[in-house]
């Protein structure tokens, strides 16, 4: 009986540990993206990456088009290598804003030479398509998902 006994405490026990800590891992949104529009303030380029995603997906603010854009080219202005990545899914699909490949072009470039390995894959399908141009390479095989950061729940659809 006794040895029953512990047994269900020590089950409860960390039934509680676990949900405990659970709830304690899953973050707030809108406390997210204030905490990161903070720092993206301050010049912070991770938090202005953050940022630009926070608006792309509507995730702890409204979905701003051209904030996600403003933030992500603060972030590639430091180079940061995942900006200019989503900058070019952006720029390549044009929801939101004016569809202009050459310049989603110029950033897959931009963050392939900056080392970030998807775009650099992205950018190796471009060229072996045989086709007369990038620019149609681009057009015919668009687009990637877009880079996240950690605190993005890739299950959960943002506003």
């Amino acid at each position: 009986m006794r040895h029953s006994l512990n047994k269900t405490l020590n089950t409860f026990f960390l039934k509680g540990v676990f949900l405990f800590l659970s709830l304690t891992v899953q973050s707030d949104d809108k406390e997210d993206f204030v905490y990161d529009l903070a720092l993206a303030t301050q010049g912070v380029s991770v938090s202005q990456y953050n940022t630009g995603i926070n608006y792309s997906l509507g995730r702890g603010i409204y979905k701003e088009t051209e904030k996600s854009i403003y933030w992500y080219q603060r972030a590639s202005e430091q180079g940061h290598s995942k900006a200019p990545f989503n900058l070019a899914i952006v720029y390549a699909k044009g929801e939101g804003i004016n569809q202009n490949l050459p310049l989603a072009l110029k950033y897959f470039k931009l963050s392939a030479e900056r080392g970030n390995l998807k775009a650099k894959l992205f950018y190796k399908d471009i060229l072996s398509l045989k086709t007369k141009s990038e620019l149609e390479a681009l057009r015919a095989i668009c687009c990637p998902d877009p880079m996240v950061h950690g605190m993005v729940d890739r299950n959960k659809t943002y506003k």
